[in-house]
């Protein structure tokens, strides 16, 4: 029986020019867009080649089990090999090549119609371009999935000419068969079931692709094809001319792959890495161009079963070779593939196990078993000296409420809902929200077996802490040291969608009752999350397509929160002040204790949550994509010395593998963006990694040393000459740039520059105001309690952020400072989120001081220009 023909699309690529019609051109120069700047040159390794197999001698003869051997060696230490007498006929190979360059000269106008669709990436063009400012490859290539049938777009097959279509046919199956022969080879070296290896590639999707690079008047400044590995199993390369281009890193140096006659090239891909548990490796790869001839060849790709899971062979793995990669369905895994811009082995990267850890923290002990003591005073570690009051006014304004479903049911004549929602996260960043449509039942269920977890014995709970560099589990989040002040709650925190990304020993651990509550729960709370998602969109005037796109694969996570009764709640915090890093926050209240605060106007006012409404505020993704509209507002959580709390609070984030920054379709030349733009996994694994990287001199002051460390202590420090006779110039800008004064003013400046090199500026312009309330925002930053400075420290891997700089050595001496280095323009060179830490009120006058900092700054260099 024929399968039903299945019209697949693993994504698109915007369209850009053809690169063979550019060269027709005989430009002098390549345009910008081609042009890499940070291309490594190639190594020349005479001593080096790419290993070469023997098929028939694999498959048959004395010589099966070294040529086995051989091959393991080969996808071991290269990933790549050639293949001679493997078995594809040779009249084929010839046949196919004379079409395929045949298929290149067709005229323009008939490659029109064969050119990739704006919602499709095959046919002609380029693959993963995702953005008009990406850099592009000096090269045109055909893209087609051809295996199993069904599945190929049949409007582009049956458009190409009816001769390459049957010779294109009969390739396909040879290479299929090939493919099949190597993979279980691969399944006996590797000691795999060759069961469990047929399973998965019997009906395995292959793709292939069409590669052109015409020659190039500057080859040395541009690609032919972006350093990748392939996503697939085996990829088969035909080549079709003498020109060699293909690159291959082989420990840290690109080598030059030189094609053996009648060979085809092989390489292993990201699947058979999964699949081998990383036995084997698929190798980063490149095509290079040169001036003088064309290079043509074809890649056909083979992968595993659409409709099979992708993750370690079963049959590799156990409590002795534990899984390192994820399990993801395959179609899933290729629509993630496509959607990225090509960049090294960054995919099979965000396969491995590790990238599920979003952080680490800590283990610290349950403070409900520390609660259950009776204590009169509770330990030093949980005493904070820093707590801000709460309000006490009567008068206090409360969490705006938003009736979803008036939201939902409004039409163009009614918008009342939707300007409350639009004012609600613009000056609240929460609100409640009642008639959301998530059933009593379920939020009942929900509160009854988060209860009953909390309930249950210690040594039960033990069995979900969290595991070392893990945040995820039982216990507190963003511990970083053992001196850190620890929060009075105890924590549950676990991924819960996507599926493929939840811990295996946590989500499928849970009492089934709680499982089956916290499954239902997820799907609910998603829909509500995107439908709330989709209405700022639209209040915004945001496109509503570039919305669903960066939520509908969201990451969803829940922290399930349990503050015990405190005997000194004014000396503690159930949790400490914080904004969100997600998009939007769900909380749901398990029982009427009250404890949440919002800080509204340097205040932090205490939420009363209503009968059956949950509690929604905005997160740092969603600040960054309305680009400063919206509002991720600080909150804390407050204990109390007579009643416990419980609370579940849900974490929707947008799609991990998507880029985050202000929305496309909000800003333009009258809104330019204010955050830069960074992957959300990259975002998030920043967000988590603010760890503290030692101690800061402030620090160290407040501990009335009589002494300071050696490493602060400069013996070849030069002593002071106070001189009364000279002082820094004072120049007056007003005169500088209007006024009778304006010449020896400038004079004055070109004097102060020859000969001093610094000079004090007075009526320089900037608003006394902002200076002030600037002032006021630093002081208090340098005042922040060592925990809150901690998100804010340097990572190892950049200048920014709290600490010290130029220290390049661990013997160099230090100075007697702290300093909080941030890059402020162009907003699109920000660290988003490190600028996103800042307390709110800082970053709105930080914004502003460094525009008029900026306009003042023009204003000196042009009078420089001038003198």
């Amino acid at each position: 029986m024929e399968s039903t023909p299945v019209k697949m699309n693993f994504g698109k690529s915007l369209l850009v020019p053809s690169v063979q019609e550019l060269s027709k051109q005989r430009l002098t120069n390549i345009p910008a867009r081609y042009v890499r700047s940070e291309q490594e040159p190639p190594v020349i390794n005479a001593g080096e080649a790419v290993p070469v197999i023997d098929l028939q001698k694999l498959i048959s003869g004395d010589s099966m089990d070294s040529e086995l051997q051989k091959l393991h060696f080969a996808c071991q230490q290269w990933g790549f090999l050639q293949v001679i007498n493997h078995g594809v006929t040779p009249s084929l190979l010839e046949d196919f090549k004379r079409e395929v360059i045949e298929f290149f000269g067709l005229p323009m106008e008939e490659k029109k119609k064969l050119w990739q669709q704006e919602d499709n990436h095959e046919g002609f063009g380029q693959l993963f371009v995702v953005s008009e400012e990406q850099k592009l490859d000096w090269s045109d290539m055909f893209y087609i999935t051809t295996l199993p049938s069904h599945i190929r777009q049949m409007d582009l097959f049956q458009k190409l000419h009816s001769k390459l279509r049957e010779i294109m046919e009969a390739y396909c199956n040879e290479i299929k068969n090939l493919a099949m022969i190597i993979l279980c080879q691969l399944a006996k070296a590797l000691r795999m079931d060759e069961k469990e290896m047929r399973e998965l590639f019997s009906d395995g999707v292959q793709s292939i692709r069409m590669n052109y690079y015409p020659p190039c008047p500057a080859p040395e400044k541009t690609i032919g094809f972006s350093p990748h590995s392939d996503a697939d199993a085996l990829t088969v390369l035909f080549q079709l001319n003498e020109t060699a281009g293909l690159q291959v890193r082989k420990d840290g140096v690109w080598v030059t792959v030189k094609p053996l006659p009648n060979a085809l090239i092989v390489n292993i891909g990201d699947i058979m890495e999964i699949v081998s548990n990383g036995v084997y490796r698929s190798i980063e790869h490149r095509a290079i161009v040169n001036s003088n001839k064309e290079r043509l060849s074809v890649a056909t790709f083979y992968s595993s079963n659409l409709d099979s899971e992708l993750g370690p062979a079963q049959s590799l793995t156990g409590p002795n070779n534990p899984p390192i990669f994820r399990r993801v369905p395959v179609d899933k895994y290729f629509k993630d593939f496509f959607a990225r811009k090509l960049d090294g082995k960054s995919y099979i990267d965000f396969m491995k196990e590790d990238s599920r850890k979003i952080g680490s923290t800590l283990k610290v002990p349950s403070v409900r078993e520390l609660a259950k003591q009776e204590l009169a005073a509770i330990p030093s570690r949980y005493i904070r000296d820093d707590l801000e009051k709460t309000s006490c006014s009567i008068l206090m304004p409360q969490v705006p409420v938003i009736d979803m479903e008036k939201l939902l049911i409004i039409g163009d004549h009614d918008t009342a809902e939707l300007e409350r929602l639009h004012f609600a996260c613009k000056e609240w960043g929460f609100f409640q929200v009642v008639n959301h449509g998530v059933s009593s039942l379920l939020l009942e269920k929900v509160k009854s077996e988060i209860r009953a977890f909390f309930d249950l014995p210690m040594e039960e709970k033990k069995k979900f802490d969290q595991q070392e560099g893990d945040v995820e589990g039982f216990g507190q989040a963003f511990v970083f040291s053992q001196e850190q002040k620890l929060d009075w709650g105890d924590l549950f925190y676990m991924t819960t969608l996507p599926t493929n990304l939840r811990k295996p020993h946590l989500f499928p651990k849970l009492p089934h009752s709680l499982r089956e509550t916290m499954e239902e729960h997820s799907k609910e709370f998603k829909n509500l999350a995107i439908r709330i998602l989709c209405q700022l969109a639209k209040v915004l005037g945001m496109d509503e397509k570039e919305m669903r796109d960066l939520s509908n694969d969201g990451m969803q996570l829940i922290r399930m929160n349990y503050y015990p009764p405190c005997p000194e709640p004014e000396k503690t915090i159930g949790i400490s002040p914080h904004s969100d890093a997600d998009a939007l926050t769900i909380l749901l209240q398990l029982n009427e204790t009250e404890g949440l605060q919002v800080r509204k106007d340097s205040v932090w006012v205490p939420v009363k949550p209503l009968p059956d409404a949950l509690i929604v505020n905005v997160g740092d993704m969603m600040e960054i994509l309305s680009n400063g509209v919206y509002r991720s507002i600080e909150h804390r959580a407050v204990v109390n010395s007579k009643e416990e709390r419980l609370s579940l609070a849900t974490f929707y984030l947008f799609n991990l593998d998507s880029e985050l920054g202000p929305a496309h379709s909000l800003i333009g030349p009258n809104n330019p963006p204010i955050f830069g733009r960074i992957r959300v996994g990259k975002y998030l694994e920043d967000f988590f990694a603010r760890k503290l990287d030692g101690k800061s001199v402030q620090e160290l002051a407040k501990q009335h040393l009589t002494n300071i460390p050696d490493r602060y202590i400069c013996s070849e420090q030069e002593t002071p000459v106070i001189s009364t006779g000279a002082s820094v110039p004072v120049i007056d800008i007003q005169k500088l740039i209007s006024g009778d004064s304006m010449d020896s003013e400038l004079q004055k400046l070109h004097s102060a520059c020859q000969h001093w090199g610094f000079l004090q500026v007075i009526n320089h312009g900037v608003t006394p105001s902002l200076l002030e309330d600037f002032k006021r925002e630093v002081i208090q930053l340098f005042k922040l309690p060592t925990e809150e400075k901690r998100k804010l420290w340097q990572q190892e891997d950049s200048f920014e952020g709290f600490g010290s700089v130029f220290v390049a050595s661990e013997e160099q001496k230090l100075d007697w400072s702290d300093m909080f280095v941030i890059v402020t323009l162009p907003p699109h060179l920000r660290k988003v989120d490190l600028f996103h830490e800042l307390p709110s009120k800082l970053r709105d006058i930080m914004e502003a001081y460094s525009k008029e900092i900026k306009n003042l700054a023009m204003i000196i260099a042009c009078q420089l220009a001038k003198a």
